[in-house]
């Protein structure tokens, strides 16, 4: 199978913290993934799910709660051999959170962040997502289709705890990417849906369309060849049964496009 993926892509995944307190100053935690993404302007902005930095948005019960800390952890190379054995863990102070215009798009970027002094580790950021890769409205026109394969790095109940290492997942996409998906009769934003098991604490993972097809060389080309690209976010699961407990093997995504809107919107950034 011709997927374009590395060892690399498992580390642009990174694992979010929060604490929340609220007007009565009684606390609360909660914890996700998100992913860095450099943009044309060698700026770094921090994506993830908007229910992971704002709890009213995932739940009205959290009325009133405000984002109060957010912890970053990660990886980063250790030259000269460039492995990914150095812990990277820092707070983000003050965060410039932006949402999509599009309530329902579950989507939250953070630009600029400024961090506080580091928890004992550096600040260093050595994998992120390239601007360019991250998929177009173009592209979801023509360039993906269902039973593509995805892979989605993060940071799920099962993830490496000795060693603090995200794991990945994969699947294939379930609707039409061509339109926006809801399993409920009303709007639930630019989603879709696709097959594969995400799980508390996937939220925010960045979900990659691996290649099709073998990469051609100088002058040779594959018809139906594409490149690896940033489909999206994963932003949860479909439960079933009469508890509505149990997962039902479908889970979904907020297109690459609608951070792309968001990154355009704040910054100026093109995604032509």
């Amino acid at each position: 199978m011709f997927h374009g993926l590395d060892n690399s892509f498992l580390y642009s995944a990174y694992r979010i913290t929060t604490e929340f307190t609220s007007e009565i100053n009684e606390p609360t935690a909660g914890d996700g993934t998100g992913f860095w993404v450099m943009t044309n302007q060698s700026q770094l902005a921090l994506v993830t799910n908007r229910h992971v930095v704002d709890p009213e948005y995932a739940d009205l019960k959290n009325r009133g709660y405000q984002l109060k800390r957010l912890i970053v952890s990660g990886k980063c190379n250790v030259p000269p051999s460039k492995l990914p054995d150095i812990d990277v863990i820092f707070e983000v102070v003050d965060p410039d959170v932006h949402y999509s215009e599009v309530y329902q798009n579950d989507i939250a970027c953070i630009f600029n962040p400024r961090v506080k002094a580091d928890i004992g580790s550096p600040t260093t950021i050595d994998f992120f997502v390239p601007i360019n890769l991250l998929a177009t409205a173009k592209d979801y026109e023509s360039q993906f289709s269902v039973c593509d394969f995805v892979a989605f790095p993060g940071f799920p109940e099962w993830y490496d705890k000795l060693q603090q290492r995200p794991i990945l997942r994969s699947g294939t996409i379930a609707s039409d990417p061509r339109y926006d998906y809801s399993n409920v009769p009303e709007y639930k934003g630019e989603c879709v849906a696709y097959e594969a098991f995400s799980y508390g604490g996937s939220s925010g993972s960045p979900v990659f369309a691996v290649q099709k097809g073998p990469k051609p060389g100088p002058g040779i080309s594959f018809p139906g060849f594409r490149e690896l690209k940033l489909l999206g976010i994963n932003a949860g699961h479909l439960n079933v049964g009469s508890s509505n407990q149990q997962h039902s093997g479908i889970s979904y995504l907020y297109k690459s496009s609608a951070i792309l809107d968001i990154l355009e919107a704040t910054s100026g950034e093109t995604s032509e």
